[in-house]
């Protein structure tokens, strides 16, 4: 599945899916929280489903926790409790990583959004480089396609090259506005594949018309899927 760049969507990763009436083509949900009905649901509205899961951090609660061993993970993510950076060169996690994908698969998802690749950039404990990065992205997404689901880049703009654009369907990016790299994912855009682009307006969910202008009309995000959202990505929706 290779969605268009432009194509709409929506996010929600607060909790389960509750509200499929945005009409947009492709909804980005949470692995875990979802079941596979809603998936189906999905799909006979014709859109198409993205499932995210974190393939960079531990998190005390999911259902598979058991199954890490503790020196898989190590120091925490910054502003996320219960959540610590995994060691993506373990073969333990990528195991557990190789089940997540069948788990998707199995509920029907199109895609995948794995999360928190970009452990090179933080104290994760493990001395995490570039390199390692595009390895484990390149695990995954030979796993995703062997699944027959597609596979998207999350962040991680230092990495954003002709390999990782050639090899995944599409980038989903926080903030390159804010943070001023939207043009680092514009060679998505060039090869005719989507940047899935979230802004957190500060005042989100009521946004002036010259904030939302401010976002929507930025030359460095042209041809972006573009939606704002509020932190905790519920079902609030705004879109440019």
């Amino acid at each position: 599945w290779q969605p268009s760049a432009g194509v709409t969507w929506q996010i929600v990763l607060s909790s389960a899916l509750n509200d499929t009436s945005p009409n947009v083509t492709v909804y980005d949900i949470d692995l875990f929280e979802n079941p596979a009905s809603t998936i189906s649901q999905l799909h006979a509205l014709n859109r198409s489903v993205i499932c995210y899961f974190s393939a960079g951090s531990f998190e005390d609660f999911r259902p598979d926790t058991s199954q890490f061993q503790a020196n898989d993970y190590d120091k925490p993510l910054d502003g996320w409790p219960g959540e610590y950076w995994l060691n993506t060169k373990s073969s333990n996690v990528r195991r557990i990583m190789t089940e997540r994908l069948q788990l998707a698969s199995s509920k029907g998802c199109d895609g995948v959004d794995p999360d928190n690749v970009d452990g090179y950039s933080f104290n994760t404990g493990f001395d995490l480089t570039q390199a390692d990065a595009i390895d484990y992205l390149t695990f995954l997404t030979t796993g995703a396609h062997g699944l027959n689901m597609s596979i998207g880049l999350k962040n991680a703009a230092e990495i954003v090259n002709k390999t990782t654009v050639d090899m995944m369907q599409w980038a989903v990016n926080e903030q390159c506005l804010e943070y001023q790299e939207c043009d680092v994912f514009q060679p998505f855009i060039g090869a005719g594949k989507p940047v899935f682009h979230i802004e957190y307006p500060s005042s989100a969910p009521a946004i002036s018309a010259s904030v939302k202008e401010g976002i929507c009309g930025d030359h460095s995000a042209q041809g972006f899927s573009t939606v704002l959202k509020d932190m905790g990505l519920d079902n609030w929706l705004d879109a440019c």
